[in-house]
C-alpha cells in the first residue's frame, strides 16, 4: 500500500511484474488510484468522517475558482496543479484531477486564511466537482482509504517503512492487527551500549511503538536491546527476514578456493575500504595472493579505486560494479566479507552460506551474530579490528580441505533456517496471537498515587518508589492481575526509559505498593538532562499513565559525597 501521488504505478507494476518481485496474489494499491473510487461512494462517511454540519466545506476553494497568477502544473502520472505563495517556494494548494478532468480532490495550505500558509482542508470531490468529504489532515485521508480498502474485513497491516510507522501508530481499528518491522539499528553507536543515543528516526518512532499490536526485530540481540531499554509490554517478536534459498550441492570446479566477495552498496556505512585493506595485509602474511571481488555501486567508487591502486592491489581486488542477482556469485567465491558498521540482520550473510560461501565478518550490531556459530558456519572478527580481519582470512585460506568442507556443509545447513516457508510461519503465529491479544477485556480503571519517593544509590542506580490505589470502573469477574511499569521521558522530546516493577505489595483489595529499579547505564546516558517520571498501569489491554506526584518539601535535601567518598546530605 502506497500514499504517494507522483508515481506512475501501472509502469512500475510491469517492471516489479518482469524482475520477478510480485508474485501470485501479490497487488500494488496507491491512494491516489483509488481515490475516484471512494468518491463514487456518493460520499458514505467513513470511520474518519461525521455527516456534514451547517459550515462544512467553508475551506473548499479550487482553483477554478481563483486568480491563474502562481499555478504551476505538476509532473505526475495524473494531471495536479499547484498555488504556490508570491515567494514562488511556499506552497498553498494542490488540486487533483481524473483522467477526464474533473477535480478529484482539493488539497489546501492557507484553510485558515487565504494565501498565508496554515491550516489544512482536503476535499474530496465527486464527478461534477462537488464536495463530498473533507478531512483536516493527510493523515485522516489516509485512515479514510484503509478503512475503504479493507472494508470491514479482519486486516493485518506490516509497517516497515520509519516515516509511514508515525502515521500507522495512528491507526487504531478493532479489525485491524498493525505490526512495525524495525529493520535497522535503532542506535547512533550500538557498541556504545543499550541506553546510548538513538537514532532521529527511531526517537521518532519508538515512543510509539506501544501503539502497535506488534514490534517485530530482525534479530534477538537487537529486541533485547529494546527490552533492556523500554520493557517487555508482550507485544515484540523476533522473525529474521526469509529468503528463497538454493541450497544445492557443491558444484566442483566453479568456485576460487582464495578468492572472497563482497556485496554492497560502495558507501561510508559499508566501510568496504576496510575489507581492500584486509586483503592487503593477508596477501602480507601469505605466499599465494588471495583476491576479492566487490559487487556494487556507490559514492565511495572513487576513493576505492585509488586506494586500490595506492595498495597496488590492482590484480587482487575488483570492483565489479552493480550486477542484477550479485547474489548467484557467492557460489563461485570461497569467502564472503561484511565490515558495514551497523545492521539489522545482513541478508547478504545467509545467501552466502546457502551458496557454501564462508562469511568472514564484524561481529557488529546487530545480526551476525544471531546467525553465524564462530568456526562452525563462518568467522565472527572484532567489530572494526582490519588487523584481525586480515588475520582470519589468511588462516581460512591455509586451512585444510576437509575442515573447509565441513563449514560449508554447516552453513548451508544454517541458512535452512532462514527459508521462506520457516519465516512465514513465524509471521502466521505471530498475526494470529496479536489478533487475539486485541480482543482481551479491556478492563477501565482509575489510579491515584497516594505517595512516591526516590532513592539513588552509590552504585548509580536508581529505585522509584510509589504507593497507590487501584479503582475499578465496573465490577469485574475475573481475577484482576495489574501489571506496573515505571517511565523516565527525556526533555525535550518523546523519547523515554521504561521499566517493569520489581517488587509489588496488594496488602489491601485496592492498595499497591510498587518499587522500580533503573540501572547505572540508563542513568549514565541522561547526561545533563532533565527526565519526568510517570507510572504505567496496565489491566488487560487499557493503559493508565499517570505523572508521578512528589510533596513540596520546603527544605529539599541535597544528597552528596564527600572529598573522602562518604555520605552527606544538605538540607541547606
Amino acid at each position: 500500500m502506497t500514499f504517494d501521488d507522483f508515481r506512475d504505478y501501472s509502469v512500475l507494476r510491469g517492471v516489479l511484474k518482469e524482475r520477478g518481485f510480485l508474485s501470485e496474489g501479490t497487488r500494488i494499491l496507491n491512494l491516489w488510484e483509488d481515490l475516484p473510487a471512494m468518491a463514487a461512494l456518493d460520499g458514505s462517511p467513513s470511520v474518519e468522517t461525521a455527516a456534514p454540519e451547517a459550515d462544512a466545506f467553508a475551506a473548499y476553494s479550487p482553483l477554478s475558482t481563483q486568480s491563474a497568477a502562481n499555478l504551476v502544473e505538476l509532473e505526475g502520472p495524473h494531471k495536479r496543479l499547484a498555488r504556490y505563495a508570491g515567494d514562488g517556494k511556499t506552497l498553498l494548494q494542490v488540486d487533483y484531477f481524473r483522467v477526464d478532468g474533473s477535480l478529484l480532490l482539493s488539497d489546501r495550505h492557507d484553510a485558515k486564511q487565504l494565501g498565508v500558509h496554515g491550516g489544512r482542508a482536503l476535499t474530496l470531490c465527486d464527478s461534477a466537482g462537488l464536495p463530498l468529504q473533507e478531512w483536516g489532515s493527510s493523515w485522516g485521508l489516509y485512515r479514510s482509504w484503509l478503512d475503504f480498502v479493507v472494508a470491514g474485513e479482519q486486516a493485518c497491516f506490516v509497517v516497515d517503512n520509519k516515516n509511514t510507522a508515525r502515521f500507522m501508530a495512528s491507526y487504531q481499528r478493532d479489525n485491524a492487527v498493525v505490526f512495525y518491522q524495525v529493520h535497522e539499528s535503532h542506535l547512533e553507536d550500538a557498541t556504545a551500549g543499550f541506553a546510548s543515543e538513538m537514532t532521529a528516526s527511531a526517537q521518532e518512532v519508538f515512543p510509539r511503538l506501544d501503539a502497535f499490536d506488534g514490534v517485530v526485530f530482525l534479530t534477538e540481540q537487537q529486541a533485547t536491546d529494546v527490552r533492556k531499554r523500554q520493557s517487555d509490554v508482550g507485544s515484540t517478536y523476533v522473525i529474521p527476514n526469509g529468503r528463497s534459498l538454493e541450497s544445492a550441492p557443491e558444484s566442483m570446479g566453479t568456485r576460487k578456493a582464495r578468492t572472497g566477495m563482497q556485496a554492497a552498496t560502495l558507501s561510508h556505512r559499508k566501510r568496504v575500504d576496510h575489507s581492500v585493506r584486509a586483503i592487503h595485509l593477508a596477501n602480507s602474511l601469505l605466499q599465494a595472493p588471495v583476491g576479492l571481488r566487490v559487487f556494487g555501486e556507490g559514492s565511495q567508487r572513487v576513493q576505492l579505486e585509488e586506494l586500490i591502486v595506492d595498495l597496488k592491489e590492482t590484480d587482487n581486488v575488483q570492483l565489479m560494479g552493480h550486477v542484477t542477482k550479485a547474489q548467484s556469485h557467492f557460489k563461485e567465491a570461497s569467502f564472503s566479507l561484511l565490515t558495514s558498521t551497523s545492521e539489522a540482520l545482513p541478508l547478504v550473510i545467509v545467501e552466502s552460506m546457502a551458496a557454501g560461501c564462508i562469511p568472514i565478518v564484524y561481529d557488529l550490531p546487530y545480526g551476525p551474530a544471531s546467525v553465524i556459530t564462530d568456526g562452525v558456519d563462518g568467522f565472527l572478527v572484532e567489530y572494526g579490528n582490519i588487523e584481525k580481519l586480515a588475520a582470519c582470512i589468511a588462516e581460512f585460506v591455509e586451512m585444510p580441505l576437509s575442515d573447509v568442507e565441513r563449514m560449508r556443509d554447516a552453513a548451508r545447513k544454517r541458512a535452512d533456517d532462514f527459508s521462506d516457508g520457516k519465516v512465514v510461519r513465524l509471521w502466521a503465529d505471530a498475526m494470529k496471537e496479536a489478533a487475539a491479544r486485541k480482543q482481551d477485556q479491556k478492563i477501565e480503571h482509575a489510579v491515584e498515587i497516594a505517595d512516591s519517593a526516590c532513592l539513588y544509590g552509590s552504585g548509580g542506580d536508581l529505585e522509584v518508589a510509589a504507593t497507590l490505589t487501584l479503582g475499578l470502573q465496573q465490577p469485574s469477574g475475573q481475577e484482576i492481575i495489574p501489571a506496573f511499569f515505571c517511565r523516565l521521558r527525556l526533555r525535550p522530546g518523546e523519547a523515554f526509559f521504561r521499566v517493569a516493577a520489581r517488587t509489588v505489595v496488594n496488602d489491601s483489595p485496592d492498595t499497591y505498593a510498587v518499587r522500580f529499579a533503573f540501572e547505572p547505564e540508563i542513568l549514565s546516558a541522561m547526561g545533563s538532562r532533565t527526565v519526568d517520571v510517570f507510572l504505567e498501569t496496565r489491566l488487560g489491554e487499557a493503559i493508565t499513565v499517570s505523572r508521578m506526584p512528589l510533596a513540596d518539601a520546603k527544605a529539599a535535601p541535597r544528597l552528596y559525597a564527600t572529598a573522602h567518598g562518604n555520605m552527606s546530605i544538605s538540607f541547606a
